[in-house]
């Protein structure tokens, strides 16, 4: 039988429980949704059933309850998907570092993108034949544009500069799941599973690319 010592010091083991509570929590994500829609509706329904107002007058509630919501609820945990992309494999690459005793961190090293920094740093500076493929990349950079309109804007385009309101609605009009509605940027939930599957992908590859080069056998 051939014994494995995990070093318990790497980031990975963290990581991937991270990993399993975002996905599970996505895997509820619809049943809550639906649960604060019909409480909200209930709670409004009562006010206005016990007023004078016409059904009409209040059937605004319906329409928030459908699609603001909702919106509110789904496109901030695209935020969370992106940074634990972000935030993991930074993680990775320092334990990296230490291990081979790199004169140089991930802060020294310029690329046009996150991930194209990470590559060249995986190549370059730790010698690994690891690297995240141009599919990949492609992919987390679509994230890295919807996170930031979020992160920055809310989603609202009319808050972005003009370049950056045209890339979110070039990625609207190419992905189903990414719907530009009145200038708001939507997120729908087959969207965050992608994204969701994308970024555990790519983060699994590296771990277990690490754990097979550090793990004493």
């Amino acid at each position: 039988m051939v014994q494995i010592n995990l070093d318990l010091s790497s980031p990975s083991i963290q990581i991937r429980v991270e990993l399993i509570v975002l996905r599970e929590y996505l895997s509820q994500m619809e049943a809550g949704i639906k649960a604060v829609c019909e409480s909200y509706v209930k709670i409004e329904e009562k006010k206005h059933f016990n007023s004078s107002a016409e059904s009409h007058e209040y059937s605004y509630i319906y329409d928030l309850a459908e699609d603001h919501i909702p919106r509110i609820i789904r496109i901030p945990y695209l935020v969370s998907i992106y940074t634990i992309y972000e935030n993991s494999v930074t993680q990775l690459l320092k334990y990296a570092q230490k291990k081979e005793r790199a004169p140089l961190a991930l802060k020294d090293i310029n690329a046009n993108s996150l991930s194209s920094k990470f590559n060249k740093y995986m190549a370059h500076i730790l010698g690994y034949e690891f690297k995240f493929d141009a599919k990949t990349i492609q992919a987390l950079s679509e994230i890295t544009k919807l996170r930031n309109c979020i992160a920055h804007a809310n989603g609202n385009l009319l808050s972005l500069p003009n370049g950056k309101t045209d890339e979110i609605i070039d990625i609207a009009n190419r992905r189903s799941g990414i719907i530009v509605n009145a200038q708001q940027l939507d997120i729908k939930y087959e969207y965050l599973i992608e994204a969701m599957d994308i970024v555990s992908t790519a983060l699994n590859g590296l771990m277990d690319y690490m754990d097979s080069k550090y793990q004493v056998k």
